[in-house]
């Protein structure tokens, strides 16, 4: 959970970045709108994710947890002419919220789709559009190491993992500052330590407030 005063830090790095679209002004919107504004992605790290994204020349990408479309937005915008992105959601009133964000959104040249449903199925279905060029995996933290199953087998060699909220509120190193359960810290422990394995992954973590693994498979 990012808290909700800035500091003089978090302040300085917001007054040097672009200002947010009305599109994205209307996601946070309306993430304040479900009291979920607190844990919608911050201007710094949104704007981390699309120019790692558009660095790796991405151009077919997934991303597991969707809220109303913030990150999304930032994703899709570093997607190069002829790139897809899927995002996946299973709350309805999040999926429609998205919705309305995205309809704002030109998508002659790309395009993003929003998936509705539980993620570890969808994400089934959606491996024939693979393989895939990378995946930010944001949504439920009990299915990350699910997630990043489903990303070894349908991620192309060289392909890009963004991973965000790795360190649980100090869960995984045992002084949580929020509830987690022991299956939920487990799993997340557990994922943390394959990443970080060199035989599979060049991987890195950018010590955020809620802490993002950058990981290319090998």
């Amino acid at each position: 959970m990012r808290e909700s005063v800035l500091t003089n830090k978090e302040e300085y790095m917001l007054s040097l970045l672009t200002e947010e679209s009305e599109p994205k002004k209307l996601s946070r919107q309306f993430a304040d709108e479900l009291n979920l504004g607190r844990i919608s992605i911050n201007p710094a790290e949104a704007q981390l994710v699309g120019t790692l994204v558009r660095l790796h020349g991405c151009r077919k990408f997934v991303e597991i947890g969707t809220l109303t479309g913030l990150s999304a937005q930032y994703i899709f915008e570093a997607l190069p002419e002829g790139g897809t992105l899927w995002t996946l959601e299973k709350e309805p009133r999040h999926g429609d919220y998205a919705s309305q964000a995205f309809a704002k959104l030109d998508q002659s040249k790309k395009k993003i789709q929003l998936v509705m449903g539980d993620a570890r199925a969808e994400l089934e279905k959606l491996s024939s559009e693979g393989p895939f060029d990378g995946v930010f995996i944001d949504g439920n933290k009990a299915a990350y190491f699910d997630y990043l199953t489903w990303a070894e087998k349908n991620l192309r060699s060289g392909g890009l993992i963004l991973a965000d909220n790795i360190f649980l509120s100090g869960g995984v190193w045992g002084e949580p500052t929020q509830r987690f359960s022991d299956k939920q810290i487990s799993i997340m422990q557990e994922f943390n330590k394959r990443l970080s394995d060199p035989v599979l992954y060049e991987s890195a973590i950018v010590p955020t407030y809620e802490g993002l693994f950058v990981a290319i498979k090998k």
